[in-house]
Formats: C-alpha cells, structure tokens, sequence
C-alpha cells in the first residue's frame, strides 16, 4: 500500500494460484484504470471458493518504503451493486503491520477474495483511500476484465422406472382407477425486499459533463451500526458521471467526492423509506473558481473551529499538496444581525483559524490569504430575521 518496492521471493506467488482447483485463468488482464501505475496485476484466477489476484509491483528507484495491504479492500461489480470480501494476502503484511523494503527490489503477492459470480467479468479492486494520507498510493484497480462465463446448468436426470413385470394371465377386470394428485395450494409469489440506494451523478460544475470520480462512502448510524463502519469506495461511470451506492432503509452515510482536477465535496446523507438523489457538482480547479466551504463549523459568536470541521479542512490541505502552486483566498461572511464592526472582527478571526488549520497541516502561509467581510456580503439581506446562509468561510482560487 505505502509508496512501494517490491522483492521476488522464493516460488512466484503465480504457482499459489496453480495449487487450487482453477476453473478460469485470465493472465496479463486487460484493465481501464489503475491508481498506481508501477502496480500490475499478472494474472487473476478463479476456483469455487476464491477469486485469486496475483499482483507485482515494479518500482522506480524510490527509498525508505514499506509495504502493506488493507483487510478492507473489496471487489466490486455491477456498478457496485455487488461486493466481494477480502479473504487473506501472501508475501506482503497485512493490517497495521508494515514491512521495510529497499531500493530497485520487487515483489510479487497474491491477494484472496470471495468468488465473483458467474458471468461477472469486469470488476474494480479497491483496496484503500489514500485521500487525506500523505505519502500512501493505494492498490487500486479499475475495469479488470476477466474470464468468468455463467455456468452451464446441470440438468439432472429423471428417475428410471422400473418397466412393468409381463403378466402371467389376460386381465379381466380394468385396472383400479389411479387417484387424481390434490392440487397444490395457491400461495402468492414471494415480495422481493426493496433495495435502496443513494444514487446519483458526478458532473463538472462549470460544463455539466460527467466527470469520473472516487465516492468513498461509510456507515454513520443505522439499526446495526455504531458509527465506526469501515469505508467502502466506488466509482462514478465515465459515460454519464452515474454511481449507486447499495444501502438500507433508516441509514445515515458518509460520503466524500473526489477527482483530479477538482475540488472535492463531502456530504452526509440520509436514506429514509425510499432511495435517495444525491448530485455532485464538482469545482475544477482553475484561477478564479470560487466555492463555499459547507462543512466548516463554530460556535455561535466565536472563531474557534469545531471537530466536525476538520474533514472539510483535511480534504483541502490535501487538494493544496497535489498542486503545489496554487494559492488561495479565504473569505470570511457573518449574518446581517448584530454590530458591522463586531461581525467584522468575527469574520476576520474564522477565517484566521482556518488558515492556521491550513498550517498546521504543512501548507505554507504564503499560499493563504484570509480576509473578513463581516456582513457586508449577504446571500440574504431581508431584514428583521437571521439567516443561517450568510453565515460563510468562501475559497476563492488566486492562482491554479
């Protein structure tokens, strides 16, 4: 997982696969995508239990690396509408444990994970979100395609009867009347479970084209959740930007958009009785693009930031590492109600904060520039009440 370097040790991890009973081999697969373009995948098999991935990583001279592979990576299929658990890995650590490599080596690792339904011959590998992890390329495959018919259905053959004993003497009366089978009672056709989704499309803010983005989503709250649900990740189709995230009725989830190129968006998202629309337009990251931070969160009448703020914050430190030349501006915007210079100083002390999260988080104080403009700016100027939407922290790109 962490920028790697591989060693060949001992029997190619290829023979692993050769000693299960294969039913389909696919070597050298045709892929569409991958995060890390050092990382091939060799050849994928397939037994009745297992789906075998074979994998190696053919490294640049990169030093100091370790390797891993994280027990929450899935396959998925049918635009994530199936998912298939990660079983085990061979010759690479697995979970929190690490292990050091040295400079120019390879290795190649097998990665087991539940048996792909027949017929499903194109799959994602996901293994990890590097989003807010310095330093970490994960082993993420896009468009696999494999060999995987649907299998042939055994027909099983009917019962011999056994042929009739010759009778021994004409037979003078009719046989006995064979009794008429009871008709079998009408039961109504089982009622297939709903299944809910969050669905919906990706898109450039700017064209209305699709745009090809990661959505990592997780479990927040749900009859069987206690919020510390692992994530999950799919991957919005490049024809129209769609993506489809199975879920459950009374569910609350954690999404997170991200593509290169753009800004990424975070929302937090409730499935009720029905599915659930969810649109993301996403910013692209151009000199004088302008967004409004949504999830930037602080007390009422205060500058200090709240918890609930720093995913927000992290996603864009990360957004301002991959583009190390970009500089920005933050604009601070309070309501209409209370004294100009008072809401003046709140808004220059918020916007103040979040440079300093910005900071603290390795991006240079040159590239940030924080300036308040109390409620100067209204979204909504209507007198007499407040309103929640003036309240702002705004990102204005000075130079991409």
């Amino acid at each position: 997982m962490l920028t790697r370097f591989f060693v060949i040790i001992g029997v190619c991890a290829s023979f692993v696969a050769q000693a299960q009973a294969i039913e389909y081999s696919t070597p050298q697969p045709r892929i569409d995508d991958v995060n890390d373009r050092d990382v091939v995948i060799s050849r994928v098999d397939l037994t009745a239990q297992y789906t075998i991935i074979s994998m190696r990583f053919r490294g640049r001279a990169r030093e100091g690396s370790e390797i891993q592979f994280v027990p929450t990576a899935r396959l998925y299929a049918n635009d994530g509408a199936r998912s298939f658990k990660f079983i085990r890995a061979e010759n690479i650590p697995v979970g929190e444990r690490k292990r050091s490599v040295v400079q120019g080596e390879e290795v190649s690792f097998v990665a087991y994970f539940e048996r792909l339904d027949p017929g499903i011959q194109t799959f994602d590998l996901f293994e990890c979100s590097d989003r807010n992890r310095s330093g970490i390329v994960c082993f993420n495959f896009w468009g696999v395609h494999v060999t995987n018919p649907l299998k042939r259905q055994q027909r099983t053959p009917a019962p011999q009867t056994p042929a009739p004993a010759p009778r021994q003497f004409p037979r003078t009366t009719p046989p006995p009347a064979k009794p008429l089978p009871k008709p079998a009672p009408e039961t109504a056709p089982p009622v297939p479970a709903p299944t809910l989704a969050i669905k919906g499309l990706v898109r450039d803010a700017k064209t209305g084209k699709p745009v090809v983005a990661t959505l990592t989503y997780r479990l927040l709250s749900g009859a069987e959740s206690y919020g510390n649900a692992a994530p999950d990740s799919i991957r919005s189709a490049p024809q129209d930007g769609a993506y489809q995230i199975p879920g459950d009725a009374l569910t609350v989830w954690d999404v997170a958009v991200s593509a290169k190129g753009y800004f990424g968006q975070r929302d937090t998202i409730s499935i009720n009785l029905t599915e659930k629309t969810a649109n993301f337009d996403l910013v692209p990251i151009v000199a004088g693009a302008k967004i409004t931070l949504n999830n930037i969160y602080f007390a009422q009448s205060k500058y200090e930031l709240q918890a609930e703020s720093f995913p927000e914050l992290d996603q864009l430190a990360t957004v301002m590492r991959q583009n190390p030349t970009m500089t920005i501006r933050l604009e601070g915007h309070t309501d209409i109600i209370g004294d100009f210079d008072k809401n003046l100083e709140l808004s220059r002390n918020r916007v103040q904060s979040v440079k300093q999260y910005l900071t603290s988080k390795g991006i240079n104080a040159t590239r940030v520039e924080a300036v308040g403009y109390g409620h100067s700016r209204p979204i909504n100027s209507t007198p007499g009440k407040p309103h929640p939407e003036n309240r702002r922290v705004e990102l204005v790109i000075t130079k991409a």
